[in-house]
């Protein structure tokens, strides 16, 4: 499982995002419809499609890809905290 302290701790060199990514997708699930946080393998890492406006992230794509087991998920989005709470 990779999280943000194995990140921080290996550096943040410019090739170190590139190897962020399962050796073997073979225990990889898809998880896509419910947004989710967290992955089964327990990271909370993920690999995401976004575009940028402005020097900000304008708009995200909702399917992610865990960057430890490679399984795909729904991201979260502010709509969903509000029917949390």
């Amino acid at each position: 499982m990779v999280d943000k302290e194995d990140v921080e701790r290996e550096g943040t060199h410019t090739d170190d995002i590139l190897k962020l990514r399962p050796e073997s997708y073979d225990k990889s699930m898809d998880m896509r419809g419910t947004p989710t946080h967290v992955c089964p393998c327990g990271s909370n890492i993920w690999s995401l499609k976004v575009i940028f406006e402005d020097f900000e992230i304008a708009t995200y794509f909702l399917d992610m890809e865990c960057v430890s087991c490679g399984s795909v998920a729904t991201a979260p989005t502010p709509v969903d905290r509000e029917a949390r709470e």
